[in-house]
Protein backbone atom coordinates (compact mmCIF):
# COMPACT_ATOMS: atom_id res chain seq x y z
CA UNK A 1 0.00 0.00 0.00
CA UNK A 2 1.70 3.60 -1.07
CA UNK A 3 1.68 6.25 1.28
CA UNK A 4 -1.00 8.31 -0.46
CA UNK A 5 -4.13 4.99 0.65
CA UNK A 6 -2.07 4.96 4.09
CA UNK A 7 -3.49 8.81 4.57
CA UNK A 8 -7.07 8.38 3.24
CA UNK A 9 -7.16 5.22 5.92
CA UNK A 10 -6.04 7.93 8.53
CA UNK A 11 -8.45 10.47 7.08
CA UNK A 12 -11.14 7.92 6.74
CA UNK A 13 -10.86 6.92 10.38
CA UNK A 14 -9.91 3.07 8.87
CA UNK A 15 -8.47 0.89 10.94
CA UNK A 16 -8.27 -1.86 9.23
CA UNK A 17 -8.75 -3.28 5.73
CA UNK A 18 -12.13 -5.39 5.41
CA UNK A 19 -11.51 -8.35 3.66
CA UNK A 20 -12.58 -7.57 0.06
CA UNK A 21 -10.02 -4.45 0.08
CA UNK A 22 -7.05 -6.07 1.14
CA UNK A 23 -7.48 -8.88 -1.72
CA UNK A 24 -8.08 -5.87 -4.17
CA UNK A 25 -5.22 -4.28 -2.85
CA UNK A 26 -2.86 -7.69 -3.24
CA UNK A 27 -4.00 -8.00 -7.05
CA UNK A 28 -4.21 -4.96 -8.56
CA UNK A 29 -0.71 -4.54 -9.28
CA UNK A 30 -0.89 -7.73 -11.47
CA UNK A 31 -2.44 -5.35 -14.40
CA UNK A 32 -5.14 -8.26 -14.85
CA UNK A 33 -8.67 -7.25 -14.93
CA UNK A 34 -10.84 -8.59 -11.67
CA UNK A 35 -14.47 -9.94 -10.93
CA UNK A 36 -14.72 -8.78 -7.37
CA UNK A 37 -18.13 -10.21 -5.85
CA UNK A 38 -18.92 -9.02 -1.96
CA UNK A 39 -21.69 -8.57 -0.21
CA UNK A 40 -23.46 -4.96 0.37
CA UNK A 41 -21.65 -2.58 2.80
CA UNK A 42 -18.40 -4.72 3.21
CA UNK A 43 -16.17 -1.66 1.94
CA UNK A 44 -16.41 -2.23 -2.06
CA UNK A 45 -15.96 1.29 -2.56
CA UNK A 46 -13.02 1.90 -0.60
CA UNK A 47 -11.74 -0.89 -2.04
CA UNK A 48 -11.88 0.42 -5.79
CA UNK A 49 -10.56 4.07 -4.36
CA UNK A 50 -7.72 2.21 -2.77
CA UNK A 51 -6.85 0.04 -6.31
CA UNK A 52 -7.02 3.10 -8.21
CA UNK A 53 -4.75 5.27 -6.04
CA UNK A 54 -2.04 2.83 -6.70
CA UNK A 55 -2.41 2.91 -10.38
CA UNK A 56 -2.87 6.69 -10.69
CA UNK A 57 0.10 8.96 -11.53
CA UNK A 58 -1.26 11.88 -10.49
CA UNK A 59 1.64 14.30 -11.42
CA UNK A 60 0.17 14.03 -14.76
CA UNK A 61 -3.16 15.86 -15.59
CA UNK A 62 -5.05 13.43 -17.37
CA UNK A 63 -8.28 10.63 -17.04
CA UNK A 64 -6.92 7.67 -15.95
CA UNK A 65 -10.20 6.33 -14.52
CA UNK A 66 -13.81 6.12 -15.07
CA UNK A 67 -16.33 4.93 -12.69
CA UNK A 68 -19.52 4.25 -13.70
CA UNK A 69 -22.31 3.54 -11.31
CA UNK A 70 -25.99 2.45 -12.18
CA UNK A 71 -27.72 5.51 -10.60
CA UNK A 72 -27.09 8.86 -9.92
CA UNK A 73 -27.67 8.46 -6.18
CA UNK A 74 -24.75 5.71 -6.55
CA UNK A 75 -22.73 7.71 -8.59
CA UNK A 76 -23.18 10.84 -5.65
CA UNK A 77 -22.51 8.38 -3.12
CA UNK A 78 -19.07 7.60 -4.58
CA UNK A 79 -18.03 11.30 -5.51
CA UNK A 80 -18.41 11.86 -1.40
CA UNK A 81 -16.35 8.99 -0.69
CA UNK A 82 -13.76 10.33 -3.42
CA UNK A 83 -13.94 13.28 -1.42
CA UNK A 84 -11.35 11.57 0.88
CA UNK A 85 -8.13 11.58 -1.66
CA UNK A 86 -8.91 15.21 -1.83
CA UNK A 87 -8.24 15.73 1.19
CA UNK A 88 -5.36 14.28 1.60
CA UNK A 89 -3.77 16.10 -2.25
CA UNK A 90 -5.86 18.56 -3.06
CA UNK A 91 -4.31 18.36 -6.85
CA UNK A 92 -5.91 15.21 -7.46
CA UNK A 93 -9.34 16.34 -9.65
CA UNK A 94 -12.25 14.40 -9.74
CA UNK A 95 -15.48 15.59 -11.40
CA UNK A 96 -19.14 13.55 -11.01
CA UNK A 97 -21.11 13.70 -14.46
CA UNK A 98 -24.51 12.68 -13.85
CA UNK A 99 -28.00 13.34 -15.58
CA UNK A 100 -29.87 16.91 -14.60
CA UNK A 101 -26.28 18.55 -14.92
CA UNK A 102 -25.51 21.63 -16.85
CA UNK A 103 -23.91 20.48 -19.84
CA UNK A 104 -21.92 23.54 -20.70
CA UNK A 105 -20.50 23.63 -17.25
CA UNK A 106 -19.32 19.96 -17.20
CA UNK A 107 -17.61 20.17 -20.78
CA UNK A 108 -15.77 22.91 -19.38
CA UNK A 109 -14.45 20.94 -16.26
CA UNK A 110 -14.55 17.20 -18.72
CA UNK A 111 -12.34 19.64 -21.14
CA UNK A 112 -9.58 20.06 -18.02
CA UNK A 113 -9.50 15.80 -17.73
CA UNK A 114 -9.98 15.20 -14.50
CA UNK A 115 -7.69 12.18 -13.13
CA UNK A 116 -11.43 10.41 -12.11
CA UNK A 117 -14.23 10.67 -13.64
CA UNK A 118 -17.65 9.06 -11.65
CA UNK A 119 -21.03 8.87 -14.14
CA UNK A 120 -23.86 6.91 -15.17
CA UNK A 121 -23.95 5.09 -18.25
CA UNK A 122 -26.20 7.39 -20.25
CA UNK A 123 -24.51 10.85 -18.82
CA UNK A 124 -21.05 8.86 -20.15
CA UNK A 125 -22.56 8.15 -23.44
CA UNK A 126 -23.53 11.91 -23.80
CA UNK A 127 -19.92 12.93 -22.70
CA UNK A 128 -18.61 11.09 -25.50
CA UNK A 129 -20.59 12.64 -28.27
CA UNK A 130 -18.71 15.87 -27.52
CA UNK A 131 -15.66 14.51 -28.11
CA UNK A 132 -13.75 16.29 -24.55
CA UNK A 133 -12.83 13.29 -23.15
CA UNK A 134 -9.77 11.56 -24.25
CA UNK A 135 -10.28 8.09 -23.76
CA UNK A 136 -7.17 6.50 -24.75
CA UNK A 137 -5.58 7.98 -21.34
CA UNK A 138 -8.24 5.51 -19.11
CA UNK A 139 -5.82 3.16 -17.46
CA UNK A 140 -9.02 1.88 -15.11
CA UNK A 141 -12.89 1.57 -15.92
CA UNK A 142 -14.79 0.22 -12.70
CA UNK A 143 -18.17 -0.59 -12.84
CA UNK A 144 -19.62 -0.55 -9.82
CA UNK A 145 -23.06 -2.88 -8.89
CA UNK A 146 -22.12 -4.56 -12.77
CA UNK A 147 -25.41 -6.67 -12.01
CA UNK A 148 -27.64 -3.48 -11.26
CA UNK A 149 -26.33 -1.78 -14.24
CA UNK A 150 -27.31 -4.94 -16.29
CA UNK A 151 -30.55 -5.34 -14.49
CA UNK A 152 -31.50 -1.71 -15.04
CA UNK A 153 -31.17 -1.97 -18.85
CA UNK A 154 -27.62 -0.33 -19.19
CA UNK A 155 -25.98 -2.91 -21.11
CA UNK A 156 -26.14 -1.31 -24.97
CA UNK A 157 -24.54 1.44 -22.85
CA UNK A 158 -21.82 -0.13 -21.29
CA UNK A 159 -20.93 -1.98 -23.95
CA UNK A 160 -20.82 0.96 -26.18
CA UNK A 161 -18.25 2.32 -23.48
CA UNK A 162 -16.15 -0.53 -22.75
CA UNK A 163 -15.72 -0.65 -26.72
CA UNK A 164 -13.79 2.77 -27.30
CA UNK A 165 -11.52 2.16 -24.32
CA UNK A 166 -7.86 0.48 -25.49
CA UNK A 167 -7.06 -3.14 -24.97
CA UNK A 168 -4.70 -2.28 -22.03
CA UNK A 169 -7.41 -0.72 -20.02
CA UNK A 170 -7.59 -3.24 -16.67
CA UNK A 171 -11.77 -3.36 -15.87
CA UNK A 172 -12.57 -3.97 -12.09
CA UNK A 173 -15.98 -5.27 -11.98
CA UNK A 174 -17.67 -4.95 -8.73
CA UNK A 175 -20.74 -6.55 -8.18
CA UNK A 176 -22.62 -8.56 -5.11
CA UNK A 177 -24.09 -11.71 -7.49
CA UNK A 178 -22.69 -12.82 -10.42
CA UNK A 179 -26.00 -13.38 -12.76
CA UNK A 180 -25.73 -15.33 -16.06
CA UNK A 181 -26.83 -11.91 -17.91
CA UNK A 182 -23.32 -10.74 -17.42
CA UNK A 183 -21.19 -13.91 -18.95
CA UNK A 184 -20.82 -12.66 -22.63
CA UNK A 185 -19.74 -8.70 -21.42
CA UNK A 186 -17.09 -10.82 -19.47
CA UNK A 187 -16.06 -13.09 -22.57
CA UNK A 188 -15.76 -10.35 -24.41
CA UNK A 189 -13.65 -7.77 -23.04
CA UNK A 190 -12.09 -9.08 -19.97
CA UNK A 191 -8.91 -11.42 -20.12
CA UNK A 192 -8.44 -13.82 -18.01
CA UNK A 193 -9.85 -11.94 -14.67
CA UNK A 194 -8.61 -12.83 -11.31
CA UNK A 195 -11.91 -13.47 -9.23
CA UNK A 196 -12.40 -12.48 -5.63
CA UNK A 197 -14.79 -13.81 -3.66
CA UNK A 198 -14.73 -11.65 -0.40
CA UNK A 199 -16.33 -12.52 3.06
CA UNK A 200 -16.24 -10.73 6.16
CA UNK A 201 -17.69 -12.65 8.89
CA UNK A 202 -17.87 -9.09 10.96
CA UNK A 203 -19.03 -7.52 8.30
CA UNK A 204 -22.37 -9.70 7.94
CA UNK A 205 -25.44 -8.30 7.42
CA UNK A 206 -27.62 -9.59 11.44
CA UNK A 207 -30.94 -8.95 9.96
CA UNK A 208 -34.02 -10.82 11.21
CA UNK A 209 -36.46 -11.66 8.53
CA UNK A 210 -40.06 -10.93 9.46
CA UNK A 211 -43.27 -11.95 7.64
CA UNK A 212 -47.06 -10.28 8.44
CA UNK A 213 -49.80 -11.20 7.06
CA UNK A 214 -52.12 -8.49 5.52
CA UNK A 215 -55.33 -10.29 6.11
CA UNK A 216 -58.00 -7.45 5.61
CA UNK A 217 -55.93 -4.25 5.51
CA UNK A 218 -54.84 -2.79 1.96
CA UNK A 219 -51.50 -1.95 1.34
CA UNK A 220 -51.38 1.63 2.52
CA UNK A 221 -53.64 0.36 6.04
CA UNK A 222 -50.88 -2.37 6.39
CA UNK A 223 -47.82 -0.03 5.69
CA UNK A 224 -49.39 2.45 8.51
CA UNK A 225 -50.04 -0.39 11.06
CA UNK A 226 -46.03 -1.62 10.79
CA UNK A 227 -44.62 1.81 11.32
CA UNK A 228 -46.95 2.25 14.45
CA UNK A 229 -45.36 -0.68 16.05
CA UNK A 230 -42.00 0.47 15.46
CA UNK A 231 -39.44 2.64 16.85
CA UNK A 232 -36.59 2.77 14.04
CA UNK A 233 -33.68 4.97 13.61
CA UNK A 234 -34.73 5.16 9.93
CA UNK A 235 -36.91 3.14 8.24
CA UNK A 236 -37.34 2.37 4.25
CA UNK A 237 -40.26 1.40 2.65
CA UNK A 238 -40.47 -0.48 -0.04
CA UNK A 239 -43.28 -0.91 -3.20
CA UNK A 240 -43.30 -1.90 -7.13
CA UNK A 241 -44.46 1.13 -8.58
CA UNK A 242 -44.18 4.67 -8.26
CA UNK A 243 -47.84 4.84 -7.76
CA UNK A 244 -48.13 2.85 -4.64
CA UNK A 245 -45.17 5.05 -2.97
CA UNK A 246 -46.97 8.30 -3.46
CA UNK A 247 -50.06 6.69 -2.18
CA UNK A 248 -48.69 5.34 0.64
CA UNK A 249 -46.39 8.32 1.52
CA UNK A 250 -49.49 10.33 1.13
CA UNK A 251 -51.66 8.15 3.96
CA UNK A 252 -48.79 8.13 6.27
CA UNK A 253 -48.33 11.56 6.17
CA UNK A 254 -52.28 12.04 6.86
CA UNK A 255 -51.35 9.85 9.96
CA UNK A 256 -48.83 12.19 11.11
CA UNK A 257 -45.46 10.68 9.45
CA UNK A 258 -43.29 12.79 7.93
CA UNK A 259 -41.35 10.97 4.85
CA UNK A 260 -39.97 10.77 1.91
CA UNK A 261 -40.31 9.78 -1.85
CA UNK A 262 -37.79 8.13 -4.20
CA UNK A 263 -38.66 7.28 -7.06
CA UNK A 264 -38.24 7.54 -11.24
CA UNK A 265 -40.34 11.25 -10.82
CA UNK A 266 -38.60 13.31 -8.62
CA UNK A 267 -36.81 16.08 -10.06
CA UNK A 268 -32.76 16.13 -9.92
CA UNK A 269 -33.30 19.13 -7.46
CA UNK A 270 -35.53 17.09 -5.47
CA UNK A 271 -33.65 13.86 -5.43
CA UNK A 272 -30.42 16.36 -3.90
CA UNK A 273 -32.70 17.87 -0.88
CA UNK A 274 -34.12 14.40 -0.03
CA UNK A 275 -30.54 12.68 0.29
CA UNK A 276 -29.50 15.57 2.00
CA UNK A 277 -32.25 15.75 4.50
CA UNK A 278 -31.71 11.98 4.86
CA UNK A 279 -28.04 12.59 5.83
CA UNK A 280 -29.03 15.41 7.91
CA UNK A 281 -31.02 13.20 9.83
CA UNK A 282 -34.28 15.51 9.62
CA UNK A 283 -36.48 12.75 8.27
CA UNK A 284 -36.50 8.40 9.53
CA UNK A 285 -39.27 7.62 6.93
CA UNK A 286 -38.52 6.81 3.27
CA UNK A 287 -40.82 5.29 0.67
CA UNK A 288 -39.10 4.16 -2.47
CA UNK A 289 -39.06 2.16 -5.17
CA UNK A 290 -36.47 -0.73 -6.54
CA UNK A 291 -34.61 1.99 -8.11
CA UNK A 292 -33.38 2.90 -4.46
CA UNK A 293 -32.73 -0.39 -3.52
CA UNK A 294 -28.94 0.15 -3.89
CA UNK A 295 -28.93 3.46 -4.93
CA UNK A 296 -28.89 4.96 -1.40
CA UNK A 297 -26.49 3.96 1.45
CA UNK A 298 -26.81 5.31 4.51
CA UNK A 299 -26.06 2.66 7.63
CA UNK A 300 -28.22 4.72 9.90
CA UNK A 301 -31.19 2.84 7.98
CA UNK A 302 -32.48 0.66 11.06
CA UNK A 303 -36.16 -1.19 9.33
CA UNK A 304 -36.95 -2.18 5.81
CA UNK A 305 -40.65 -2.70 5.65
CA UNK A 306 -41.56 -4.65 1.68
CA UNK A 307 -45.28 -3.74 1.25
CA UNK A 308 -45.16 -5.82 -1.44
CA UNK A 309 -42.85 -8.49 -3.10
CA UNK A 310 -40.46 -7.70 -6.27
CA UNK A 311 -42.90 -8.08 -8.86
CA UNK A 312 -40.24 -8.10 -11.41
CA UNK A 313 -37.36 -10.25 -10.44
CA UNK A 314 -37.69 -11.96 -7.04
CA UNK A 315 -33.93 -11.08 -6.35
CA UNK A 316 -34.75 -7.63 -5.63
CA UNK A 317 -35.43 -8.73 -2.45
CA UNK A 318 -32.53 -9.35 -0.91
CA UNK A 319 -30.93 -5.86 -2.53
CA UNK A 320 -33.82 -4.06 -0.48
CA UNK A 321 -33.09 -6.04 2.70
CA UNK A 322 -29.30 -5.53 2.21
CA UNK A 323 -30.04 -1.07 3.00
CA UNK A 324 -30.27 -2.57 6.98
CA UNK A 325 -28.18 -4.61 8.93
CA UNK A 326 -24.63 -2.49 7.67
CA UNK A 327 -21.25 -3.36 8.30
CA UNK A 328 -22.10 -5.83 11.28
CA UNK A 329 -24.76 -4.05 12.76
CA UNK A 330 -28.33 -5.32 13.68
CA UNK A 331 -31.20 -4.81 10.94
CA UNK A 332 -35.31 -5.85 10.55
CA UNK A 333 -36.74 -6.50 7.15
CA UNK A 334 -40.74 -6.91 7.82
CA UNK A 335 -42.39 -8.51 4.45
CA UNK A 336 -46.37 -7.75 4.38
CA UNK A 337 -47.88 -10.79 2.27
CA UNK A 338 -51.24 -12.36 1.86
CA UNK A 339 -51.89 -15.75 0.60
CA UNK A 340 -50.84 -15.90 -2.75
CA UNK A 341 -47.19 -15.05 -1.87
CA UNK A 342 -46.37 -18.47 -0.01
CA UNK A 343 -44.69 -19.87 -3.25
CA UNK A 344 -42.73 -16.43 -3.61
CA UNK A 345 -41.57 -16.58 -0.38
CA UNK A 346 -40.36 -20.31 -0.19
CA UNK A 347 -38.40 -19.35 -3.65
CA UNK A 348 -36.49 -16.75 -1.22
CA UNK A 349 -36.26 -18.89 1.48
CA UNK A 350 -34.75 -22.09 -0.65
CA UNK A 351 -32.52 -19.57 -2.81
CA UNK A 352 -31.19 -17.45 0.10
CA UNK A 353 -31.00 -19.39 3.30
CA UNK A 354 -33.25 -16.92 4.87
CA UNK A 355 -35.15 -17.77 8.02
CA UNK A 356 -38.67 -16.10 8.51
CA UNK A 357 -40.42 -15.43 11.64
CA UNK A 358 -44.25 -14.94 11.81
CA UNK A 359 -45.19 -12.44 13.10
CA UNK A 360 -48.65 -9.83 13.50
CA UNK A 361 -49.58 -6.75 15.12
CA UNK A 362 -51.69 -6.66 18.65
CA UNK A 363 -52.17 -2.90 19.92
CA UNK A 364 -49.08 -1.51 17.71
CA UNK A 365 -46.58 -3.89 19.11
CA UNK A 366 -45.38 -6.64 16.55
CA UNK A 367 -45.76 -9.98 18.30
CA UNK A 368 -45.11 -13.24 17.70
CA UNK A 369 -48.04 -15.39 15.40
CA UNK A 370 -48.85 -18.78 14.28
CA UNK A 371 -47.19 -20.14 10.96
CA UNK A 372 -49.69 -19.20 8.05
CA UNK A 373 -47.20 -20.37 5.38
CA UNK A 374 -46.58 -24.10 5.43
CA UNK A 375 -42.94 -24.53 3.89
CA UNK A 376 -42.46 -28.39 4.32
CA UNK A 377 -42.19 -30.21 0.86
CA UNK A 378 -45.71 -31.49 0.19
CA UNK A 379 -45.92 -34.74 -1.72
CA UNK A 380 -48.89 -34.87 -4.39
CA UNK A 381 -51.20 -37.75 -3.79
CA UNK A 382 -52.98 -38.35 -6.55
CA UNK A 383 -56.75 -38.22 -7.38
CA UNK A 384 -58.01 -42.03 -7.46
CA UNK A 385 -60.12 -41.33 -10.76
CA UNK A 386 -56.62 -39.70 -12.22
CA UNK A 387 -55.23 -42.88 -10.90
CA UNK A 388 -57.23 -45.02 -12.36
CA UNK A 389 -56.63 -43.69 -16.02
CA UNK A 390 -52.61 -43.81 -15.09
CA UNK A 391 -52.88 -48.21 -14.47
CA UNK A 392 -53.61 -49.60 -17.35
CA UNK A 393 -51.90 -52.75 -18.39
CA UNK A 394 -48.98 -52.41 -20.84
CA UNK A 395 -50.97 -53.71 -24.49
CA UNK A 396 -50.70 -53.09 -27.72
CA UNK A 397 -53.25 -49.95 -28.65
CA UNK A 398 -54.87 -48.50 -31.54
CA UNK A 399 -52.56 -46.00 -33.20
CA UNK A 400 -53.04 -42.34 -31.55
CA UNK A 401 -54.46 -44.45 -28.87
CA UNK A 402 -51.72 -43.29 -26.18
CA UNK A 403 -52.13 -39.72 -27.25
CA UNK A 404 -55.53 -39.38 -26.81
CA UNK A 405 -55.06 -41.26 -22.91
CA UNK A 406 -52.86 -38.60 -22.09
CA UNK A 407 -55.22 -35.79 -23.46
CA UNK A 408 -57.80 -36.85 -21.16
CA UNK A 409 -55.48 -37.55 -18.23
CA UNK A 410 -54.25 -33.49 -18.48
CA UNK A 411 -58.14 -32.60 -18.93
CA UNK A 412 -58.93 -34.23 -15.58
CA UNK A 413 -56.21 -32.64 -13.69
CA UNK A 414 -56.58 -29.41 -15.20
CA UNK A 415 -60.63 -29.45 -13.63
CA UNK A 416 -59.34 -30.67 -10.65
CA UNK A 417 -57.08 -27.71 -10.36
CA UNK A 418 -60.13 -25.40 -11.11
CA UNK A 419 -61.72 -27.33 -8.09
CA UNK A 420 -59.10 -26.59 -5.75
CA UNK A 421 -58.44 -23.17 -6.59
CA UNK A 422 -62.31 -22.47 -6.53
CA UNK A 423 -62.64 -24.01 -3.08
CA UNK A 424 -59.18 -22.11 -1.99
CA UNK A 425 -61.68 -19.14 -2.82
CA UNK A 426 -64.77 -19.85 -1.27
CA UNK A 427 -62.24 -20.25 1.35
CA UNK A 428 -60.29 -17.07 1.84
CA UNK A 429 -63.67 -14.96 1.15
CA UNK A 430 -65.11 -16.87 4.60
CA UNK A 431 -62.13 -16.02 6.18
CA UNK A 432 -62.55 -12.18 4.80
CA UNK A 433 -65.90 -12.18 6.26
CA UNK A 434 -64.84 -13.82 9.27
CA UNK A 435 -62.21 -11.03 9.79
CA UNK A 436 -64.78 -8.15 8.70
CA UNK A 437 -66.98 -9.38 10.99
CA UNK A 438 -64.56 -9.50 14.02
CA UNK A 439 -63.17 -6.41 13.33
CA UNK A 440 -66.90 -4.93 13.32
CA UNK A 441 -67.62 -6.22 17.09
CA UNK A 442 -64.37 -4.38 17.78
CA UNK A 443 -65.00 -0.91 17.02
Amino acid sequence: MNSLNKDIMRIAGFKSLTSVQSQVLEQINKNRDMIVRSATGTGKTHAFLFALCEKINFNVQETQALILAPTRELAMQIFEFSKDLRKVDESITIDLAIGGMDNSRLKRKIEKQPHILIATPGKMLDILSWNTLRVDTIKMLILDEMDMIFDYGFSEEINSIASRLLDSTQFLLFSATLPRSLEPFIKKYLNHPIEIHATEERMKPRIEFSLIHRKHWDLNEAVTEVLRSIEPLLAVVFANRKEEVSEIAQRLRENGFECLEIHGDISDRERKQTISRLRSGQVRYIVATDLAARGIDLPEISHVINANLPAHDISFFMHRAGRTGRSGREGYCITLVTDSDQNTISRIRNQNNVSFKFKRIQQHVIVDARPFFNFERRHRRLDPEIQAKLKRKNVKVKPRYKKKHKNEIEKLMRHKRREIIRDDIRRQKKERNKERQKSMQDL
